[in-house]
């Protein structure tokens, strides 16, 4: 099997690599790497293969490859894919997550067998092309300035998108399929379609859910989600300028009093006043 090396393909001193992929067909067959990637799909959508799994990714996708990752990447029968990737090597990755400390979930990025991937909102995507593309915008020859761009876009990417999957209540304890089914509830792609997302991803009654969500976390189906959905927009409000209707919709509500009405019962605050006072403390 084919294994890159950073020596081969990374700037010593600039410590990554930045490259625009316009086509699956530029892309190399099976292999793995001694460094570590970043790519986001900037359009169409691919096959990825990843460990022995098959993923299909969609249009927004960013995903973070680790060290030790074997994939490769294949065209579906409907479109072809770009994507923008950064590679960086492991130094890099040491400082960010040393910068970041350790509130940071280090070890829940490197040590479960599949890499983590968030789909992002048309909105993130942009923000994120934007952070990537800046690396272009630096004369390549002023490698100490490139170097140090590329660490607080790695910073910025890593401290708002790639989080791994981090419950936002503790699970010790709890049945295996009923952890399982709340880390796939914490996916944006999930908790925006509400409770109908858990019924659907369990294959177990609205009723039996209700009843394991009582009996293990102590609160409703509709609690759980709405959770995660204020979790996320707290995120958007902060680092985004997305309008708070936008917002709301965003994350699956279509009612804005009533998103109003949630995050003022988590926060004590309107969005907007949370969001003036986000800016404000920074």
């Amino acid at each position: 099997m084919l294994k890159l090396l950073a020596v081969d393909g990374i700037d010593s001193e600039i410590q990554a690599h930045y490259r625009l992929i316009a086509s699956v067909r530029d892309t190399i067959g099976m292999h793995t790497h001694d460094f570590f990637e970043l790519f986001l799909i900037l359009k169409g959508s691919v096959v990825h293969v990843i460990n022995g799994s098959r993923q299909l990714l969609q249009e927004n996708t960013l995903v973070f490859i680790r060290d030790r990752d074997v994939h490769y990447y294949e065209q579906t029968a409907d479109s072809d894919c770009q994507f923008i990737n950064l590679s960086f090597n492991r130094e890099a990755l040491d400082d960010l997550i040393a910068f970041l400390g350790e509130g940071f979930p280090s070890e829940r990025l490197l040590g479960p067998a599949m890499p983590p991937s968030t789909l992002l909102s048309k909105t993130e995507k942009e923000y994120v092309r934007y952070r990537l593309e800046q690396i272009n915008l630096i004369p390549q020859e002023k490698k100490l300035a490139v170097k140090a761009e590329v660490r607080a876009i790695l910073t910025d990417l890593f401290s708002r998108y790639i989080k791994a999957d981090t419950d936002p209540i503790d699970l010790t304890g709890q049945p295996e399929w009923f952890k399982s089914l709340c880390r796939e509830a914490g996916k944006k792609e999930h908790f925006t379609r509400g409770t109908a997302a858990l019924v659907q991803l369990s294959g177990k009654s609205h009723a039996y859910i209700c009843r394991m969500f009582r009996k293990h976390l102590g609160m409703s189906p509709t609690q759980y989600i709405n959770e995660l959905r204020m979790s996320y927009a707290e995120n958007l409000l902060l680092n985004t300028d997305m309008d708070i209707v936008d917002i709301s919709l965003e994350i699956g509500l279509d009612n804005v009093s009533y998103f109003y009405d949630l995050f003022k019962r988590r926060q004590s605050l309107t969005p907007h006043r949370y969001r003036k006072f986000g800016i404000i403390r920074r």
